[in-house]
């Protein structure tokens, strides 16, 4: 079974208990409902039933682990595990009524069990025992932890920046000032929360860029924690307009403008001694280099960590969908913010950006001349590695086949649903020598 087919049933699933936990309108729910089916159909289509469990910190189908799944719906699977779920068994043709309550049992809106037989809870769940269990990687543990720092504010609890430390210290010591890791672990994306994933992949890019630089490990650790809370003030904007898909009002657009001080604000409240640059971040993340953007500096060149945070967020903007528009690839995102260099970014630490990613970051789905479709892994100073993800006969592989990129011509580059693949689920196969299959 495959992975992407167990991550649409999620997002689905979490869209529609969003919807609902929302209120948001009738038609939305039904949509939302109708998509919910589909992905059912889908996913227990082939073996006539399908098992997704809960064990430990992350989902499984079937016996499979889907490990990018458990970063990117880390709160539902904590809503589960607070409602004691630890198995949902979905029969062939699960009627439209029993997700409708399993949605809204999900929600909080519903006490009631699915009662038509074909989505069953705590069925057929499986134990520790049965598997081969290896805690998720470092790195997507730290990324959890972030996410859930964010969720706390967000949720009207107080911001303390000894937490933001302790979840950017676990970045900085499993590795994610690496490039390519952190570049990989960035493809992580969930539409419903698109703040608090972005906010930490910005922390991972910045991060990377930092060390690439050459700053110490307590610059490091500044520089993430402002990169981690830069758009901590959007928890202030309405969220009808950041999920508006057409024009802005001028009132929607003062809400939005307003986020660099309400984030600067919050933060100064929170900080200690040495801390204050965190807001000085969080302030100027959108003021460009020539002077433009928002805030007004009134002629001040941002500050260096500013302008790190500047290139990551808008690396990672362009690389995301967006209700206003859909995601672009690596390779096309590194050509808008050239398009900026000298104007909305420093050109010197955009030049190191890309030194950093290379043409084709990492994550990047690349067709190759052979009609092969690979996926770069390392942005070493080395000979660019990747790993084979397709064949040339559109097949995706059960494992990837590492592969040297130097010198292979490029015929053009994919995104994920694209390629059939998913680049996260890719690397956690590559660590642990597991199937990737579809």
């Amino acid at each position: 079974m495959s992975d992407l087919l167990g991550m649409s049933f999620l997002r689905a699933l979490s869209n529609a208990s969003r919807r609902m936990e929302r209120d948001d309108s009738e038609a939305g729910i039904d949509d939302a409902l109708t998509a919910l089916v589909g992905a059912a159909d889908v996913l227990a289509a082939g073996p006539g039933e399908a098992i997704l469990s809960v064990v430990g910190d992350a989902f499984y189908l079937g016996r499979k682990l889907l490990a990018n799944a458990s970063t990117e719906f880390d709160g539902m699977l904590s809503d589960l595990k607070a409602q004691k779920i630890d198995s949902i068994t979905l029969s062939r043709g699960a009627t439209r009524s029993d997700l409708t309550d399993l949605a809204a049992l999900l929600a909080g809106t519903s006490d009631q069990l699915p009662a038509e037989g074909t989505v069953r809870l705590n069925e057929r769940g499986l134990r520790p025992s049965d598997l081969e269990i290896r805690p998720l990687h470092e790195l997507r543990r730290s990324y959890s932890f972030s996410l859930d720092t964010l969720r706390d504010v967000s949720r009207g609890g107080s911001l303390h920046l000894d937490g933001v430390a302790e979840a950017v210290d676990e970045f900085i010591d499993g590795g994610a000032a690496d490039p390519s890791s952190s570049m990989l672990l960035a493809t992580v994306q969930n539409h419903d929360e698109i703040t608090y994933y972005h906010s930490v992949n910005v922390c991972l890019l910045s991060m990377a860029l930092g060390r690439f630089a050459g700053l110490g490990r307590e610059q490091l650790r500044m520089l993430g924690m402002g990169a981690l809370l830069h758009d901590v003030g959007r928890v202030v904007v309405d969220e009808a307009a950041l999920r508006n898909p057409g024009r802005l009002s001028n009132e929607d657009w003062a809400q939005v403008r307003l986020h660099p001080q309400e984030g600067a604000s919050t933060i100064l409240a929170a900080s200690g001694t040495g801390q204050e640059i965190a807001a000085i971040m969080a302030l100027e993340h959108h003021a460009r280099i020539d002077g433009g953007g928002y805030p007004d500096l009134g002629g001040r060149a941002p500050h260096l960590f500013s302008r790190v945070v500047a290139i990551a967020d808008a690396y990672d903007a362009i690389t995301s969908f967006r209700p206003y528009r859909p995601a672009r690839t690596p390779n096309e995102a590194l050509r808008v913010l050239l398009e900026g260099a000298g104007t909305a970014f420093d050109p010197d630490l955009l030049r190191l950006f890309i030194q950093m990613t290379g043409e084709y970051p990492p994550g990047s789905l690349l067709v190759i001349s052979d009609g092969r479709v690979v996926m770069v892994t390392d942005s070493s100073d080395g000979p660019r590695r990747g790993v084979v993800v397709r064949s040339a006969d559109g097949e995706v592989l059960g494992r990837p086949e590492p592969v040297e990129l130097t010198g292979i011509e490029v015929l053009s580059q994919l995104m994920a649903d694209e390629a059939g693949v998913d680049p996260g689920s890719v690397l956690e196969s590559m660590e642990h020598g597991e199937s990737v299959e579809r």
